[in-house]
């Protein structure tokens, strides 16, 4: 069954103090407002899975890359993108289930990924897909889609309907772009979580559009501004802003307190996608992915492609089942960024290492900065030649294979005070 519910976000409440393990933040930003006439959609994926990496597939009907859980036995996905060019991620939802469904047959919104990015081209062939699987679905979160025909939209979910909510709609998102957090507007109120996370995102973007170039947003201003900010709209406080004044004043140490920033001891992986226009070829679509904690790794540009393109260091390793970036950001979070690891010190993060450098290492920010831009000059280069049609298929996947090679080094190189 469907339901169409246009109406205002939910008052500001409390939270309880359980901390979901799966949790995530989120948004999807309109064509309409974006001056490349892309729509953008953002996944900042929290859970309790650390270790994850990208998979090349092929489906029954599309071929398609996801973010995968190490571990996983397959079937599962949590974000991802096709060869139509369709683009799907989650956010956990904790106050729309209306049932007695069992946790035990719950829990399914990654196989919805999955076996959606193998036959659905659009946001209607993901409703119809939803509307032919046998009830309960055993689903409660949000799921985010944009596509190659201008789709760009959310969609509440729980065992048996769903709420779509239209984000090229000015009257569903006005502004041009809607965030979603942990909870769902058409659920039950007391259960909201994650709306400190959701006051944050908003205030962020908020600023991002009322800069002036606010349609110029791409995947480097999301993730320098929201995957790798240490802002707190219920205290007020921005750290990476306000950092100088704060430590000369006394009011901090460097050290805080891990609660309620958007990047947290739980963040596994951060993903922007950009899709195409209107009658852009759907292979354009890019999948901008950062494995592991935000501030200890970079993002590097993924797509479909004619086959499997993804860089070794994204994918399983000949050693172990995990990707060699996501490994090496772990081993940077746990020795630098949370390195306190008794009684409760595990809660604090070390923002003096993240946002100005310490014993004589530079800035975590610094080295994603530098790292990133060296890669976005090349990656972006070579792409505008491709979409522009002044390069080839053949050739722009020959040069970016070769290219793609050399970004991992480009990271060890510039994160190599951390690595010993």
């Amino acid at each position: 069954m469907k339901r169409i519910l246009i109406s205002v976000i939910v008052p500001v409440i409390l939270m309880t103090s359980a901390i979901p393990s799966y949790s995530c933040t989120s948004v999807i930003i309109s064509s309409t407002v974006t001056d490349s006439g892309r729509p953008i959609m953002l996944k900042h994926r929290d859970t309790d899975e650390m270790d994850n990496r990208v998979e090349y597939f092929r489906g029954s009907s599309h071929s398609f890359i996801a973010l995968v859980n190490s571990n996983s036995k397959g079937g599962e996905a949590w974000a991802g993108t096709n060869s139509a060019g369709f683009c799907i991620m989650n956010t956990a939802s904790y106050n729309i289930k209306d049932d007695n469904v069992p946790e035990s047959k719950m829990d399914k919104e990654g196989i919805i990924i999955f076996k959606a990015l193998g036959i659905c081209s659009s946001s209607e062939d993901f409703e119809n897909f939803l509307d032919t699987l046998p009830k309960p679905w055993g689903i409660e979160a949000n799921f985010g889609i944009i596509d190659a025909y201008g789709d760009a939209v959310y969609y509440e979910v729980n065992n048996h309907s769903w709420v779509k909510y239209d984000v090229n709609d000015k009257k569903i998102a006005p502004k041009g772009y809607r965030t979603v957090t942990n909870f769902c507007e058409s659920g039950r109120k007391k259960d909201v979580m994650g709306y400190e996370r959701y006051l944050t995102a908003n205030d962020i973007f908020d600023e991002l559009f009322s800069s002036p170039d606010p349609g110029g947003i791409s995947h480097h201003e999301i993730f320098n501004n929201v995957s790798r900010s240490y802002r707190n709209h219920i205290l007020g406080v921005d750290y990476v802003k306000d950092y100088d004044k704060m430590k000369s004043t006394g009011i901090f140490n460097g050290m805080s307190v891990d609660q309620d920033f958007i990047p947290r001891k739980i963040t596994s992986a951060s993903v922007v996608f950009e899709g195409v226009g209107l009658n852009e070829n759907p292979l354009h679509t890019l999948m901008w992915t950062i494995l592991g904690y935000p501030a200890c790794s970079v993002a590097i540009p993924l797509f479909v492609g004619n086959g499997d393109h993804l860089p070794d260091y994204m994918k399983k390793s000949s050693s172990s089942d995990n990707s060699a970036l996501c490994n090496a950001a772990l081993k940077i979070k746990d020795k630098y960024v949370f390195p306190l690891s008794v009684s409760n010190g595990k809660r604090y993060v070390d923002l003096a290492a993240i946002i100005k450098g310490e014993n004589g290492k530079p800035s975590l920010l610094s080295c994603c900065k530098k790292t990133e831009n060296k890669i976005d000059g090349e990656f972006g280069n070579l792409f505008s030649k491709w979409v522009g049609g002044f390069v080839d298929d053949d050739k722009f996947y020959f040069l970016y294979d070769r290219m793609a090679s050399d970004f991992i080094k480009h990271y060890y190189m510039n994160f190599s005070d951390f690595m010993q």
